[in-house]
């Protein structure tokens, strides 16, 4: 199994660090200035205009930074690895899910609700930005953080439709997706 999300400002946890200090600077310089102001003009007003960019931020740091998406995929078998409390290999994890299946998730921090489950013999294209793979969706869904144009396009066939998913992954996840779409087809039903 392979697991990595995307949010929209891409960042890290040093970038974090940094936008969470700029934000507490920013919230005391601009108190301080709208208490400047309510004592000068004797007005309530610039009270409720801070109160207004203070949520505005909020927002913005939500939609931005906590709100993104995380791909999984199934790739290969689970594993036994050395335990040293059980003195034995032991196999951690069993998969939700067959090998081949690629998960789509929407998360909000860490919590995730799941969006598509595709498997392998559901795929019908894979294609990359900017690329016209000559097939036509009835529904898209955006779970790259950027521009459709900018993100890679896997196309799929759910309940009878044609879906197209554009996602932003990494070469990582490409060669693993790229792994589970030249294997032979499973003949298990």
């Amino acid at each position: 199994m392979f697991q990595e999300s995307v949010d929209r400002s891409h960042g890290s946890s040093k970038s974090d660090l940094v936008l969470f200090i700029v934000l507490i600077a920013a919230f005391f310089t601009v108190g301080a200035i709208v208490f400047i102001l309510e004592n000068n003009f004797g007005s309530k007003l610039p009270r409720y205009i801070f109160i207004g960019a203070v949520l505005a931020c909020l927002y913005l740091v939500y939609r931005l930074r906590i709100v993104g998406y995380r791909y999984t995929i199934f790739h290969e078998e689970p594993k036994p690895v050395y335990d040293p409390r059980f003195d034995d290999m032991i196999l951690h994890e069993d998969y939700p899910y067959p090998v081949g299946t690629v998960v789509f998730e929407r998360i909000v921090s860490a919590k995730g609700t799941i969006l598509f489950t595709v498997d392998r013999s559901e795929i019908e294209a894979l294609a990359k930005p900017g690329e016209d793979c000559g097939l036509k969706a009835e529904n898209e869904f955006n779970a790259a953080c950027r521009k459709p144009e900018k993100a890679y396009s896997l196309f799929f066939r759910k309940d009878g439709q044609l879906v197209c998913v554009y996602f932003d992954p990494s070469e990582e996840f490409l060669g693993y997706l790229q792994k589970i779409l030249s294997a032979p087809a499973s003949t298990e039903e």
